[in-house]
């Protein structure tokens, strides 16, 4: 009954005051309520989970009214946004999510599950993501200001609590029903209950979802400037005087085929956090749609969220053939996971729009023993292969090395630098940017989880681990190119100083004429 009277309201949804928002959702700042614009902090990591919008989209679908807000793009846009009082507007909101799924919210997101409870004292915050599902029972057991974490898939298992939540309860009848919800995490009293986690999504299930809208966002016409990946940087720049669609990730497959071992989302990971085993694939069908909606809207460029290469050729062959077939316009970014076939990048190439697309590789390391160990199976040669391919089709690449990787080493960090100097003397440098990062580990990676495979010892397992990791590090820092705070070190660090290396790759590529060689400066 209750279910149909919010239908019943939010069937002129257009019109409806603030006060009868039901459900709301905040994407969290990596600093939490402390975040500021321009103040010397470091990156607030602003990109929303890219299954967010399809959970509440599919909450929408069932007459419930959900308002969200980017606390770090509320902020950008307006440096005296207050999260409090935007939280306490909505004073008829029951449920407030949250997502933590990159480790460098563990801080932001358990800060602004705070902030519900001084706004909104009688709301329930839920958690989800990654990172959520890995450390369900730890936050569970030290941060009350957090009610539930769904983990894994959470398409059922989040409409029957929010359901549960909205419709009215006795305590008795509401224990009950919470245990028949998979893959919950919750609160019984003073024990922690952890449902089974029986409830993994199909190809059918994401194939019936809606990851495009994301009209329930705040200024979400703001928000599609921080999901484009950046081709060409002056014709962008234009683009966004004229309209801010600039580019969405897109969902093209959940789970993963490898286990690349800095990669707190590959396939052993996969299995603990969501029991998925192999790939679950949306089919070209849908993502082609999804294509098409997007471009109908604006939007200039799409990223895939699975290297599309990857799924098999059968499937790249009718995606790019129902692109074409449909008439869609719209730029394309893919990382390569491994090498893919000559012929896919000749399809990629004759299918897209070329200036506001573009592919990725990851060798990662020079050496290719390196290179292997840390999940990437194919040599110089064969990168080279690839390159050759890509600079006769005109294709913008991003190359991206680390320099911190297990068995990195200052030796072989020469035969780095000297792949970089290798590729920039090769590709056109106006298509061509090169990044190397410096790692923090991920807390499922197979580097963590198996740190003796990889020699390395790891100082970070543990969800308060993260947590005060994310705490230390909300300013920009030059430690942030060191050893500090990344989490690992070398069975015998002497092999190596990050510091050190870092300085040999800004050595090396002062003077290129190349739109990014950087070694990111800030956390």
């Amino acid at each position: 009954m209750m279910t149909e009277q919010r239908t019943k309201k939010v069937a002129g949804k257009g019109s409806q005051p603030e006060a009868e928002v039901e459900v709301l959702y905040v994407h969290p700042s990596k600093q939490g309520l402390n975040f500021t614009a321009n103040s010397g902090m470091g990156r607030p990591y602003g990109l929303i989970p890219v299954g967010l919008p399809a959970l509440v989209n599919l909450l929408r679908q069932q007459g419930i009214l959900v308002r969200g807000v980017s606390h770090p793009l509320e902020v950008q846009l307006n440096p005296s946004f207050n999260l409090k009082k935007w939280l306490a507007s909505h004073r008829r909101a029951k449920v407030v999510l949250i997502d933590m799924h990159w480790y460098e919210h563990c801080f932001g997101a358990v800060d602004t599950a705070r902030a519900v409870k001084a706004a909104l004292p009688d709301a329930w915050t839920i958690f989800g993501g990654l990172s959520a599902s890995g450390f369900a029972r730890e936050i569970m057991e030290q941060f009350e200001v957090v009610d539930f974490v769904i983990r894994g898939d959470a398409e059922k298992p989040l409409t029957s609590l929010v359901r549960l939540l909205l419709d009215g309860y006795d305590p008795e009848s509401l224990r009950a029903n919470l245990r028949e919800i998979p893959n919950l995490t919750y609160r019984d009293q003073e024990e922690i209950v952890e449902n089974p986690l029986t409830y993994t999504a199909t190809s059918e299930d994401l194939d019936s979802l809606d990851f495009v809208d994301l009209s329930f966002l705040e200024h979400h016409r703001a928000y599609f400037v921080h999901e484009y990946i950046v081709t060409d940087l002056a014709r962008a720049r234009e683009r966004i005087d004229t309209s801010p669609y600039l580019g969405r990730w897109i969902t093209t497959a959940r789970g993963c085929k490898f286990n690349c071992s800095y990669c707190g989302g590959g396939r052993s990971a996969h299995k603990r956090l969501a029991n998925r085993v192999g790939l679950v694939v949306r089919s070209p069908e849908k993502v082609v749609e999804d294509l098409s909606r997007l471009e109908k809207m604006g939007v200039i460029q799409a990223s895939m969220t699975y290297d599309i290469a990857e799924i098999s050729e059968d499937y790249w062959r009718e995606l790019f053939d129902r692109i074409r077939r449909g008439g869609v316009k719209i730029g394309i970014y893919n990382e390569f996971f491994q090498m893919p076939d000559a012929a896919f990048v000749e399809e990629f190439a004759r299918t897209v729009p070329r200036e506001h697309s573009c592919l990725a590789v990851s060798p990662l390391s020079g050496n290719e023993k390196v290179r292997r160990l840390n999940g990437k199976h194919y040599s110089n040669q064969e990168l080279f292969d690839l390159l050759e391919v890509l600079s006769r089709n005109r294709v913008y690449l991003f190359v991206y090395f680390s320099l911190n990787l297990p068995g990195e080493t200052q030796e072989t960090f020469e035969e780095t630098i000297e792949l970089a100097q290798a590729v920039y003397e090769f590709y056109p440098n106006s298509l061509l940017k090169i990044l190397n990062t410096v790692h923090t580990i991920d807390p499922l990676a197979p580097m963590n989880v198996n740190a003796e495979k990889f020699g390395i010892q790891s100082s970070m397992k543990s969800f308060k681990d993260y947590y005060l990791y994310c705490f230390n590090t909300q300013f920009s820092d030059p430690t942030a190119r060191t050893d500090l705070y990344r989490g690992f070190v070398l069975d015998e660090p002497g092999d190596r100083s990050v510091e050190a290396m870092a300085n040999r790759w800004d050595r090396e590529r002062t003077g290129k004429e190349i739109s990014w060689w950087p070694i990111p400066p800030s956390w």
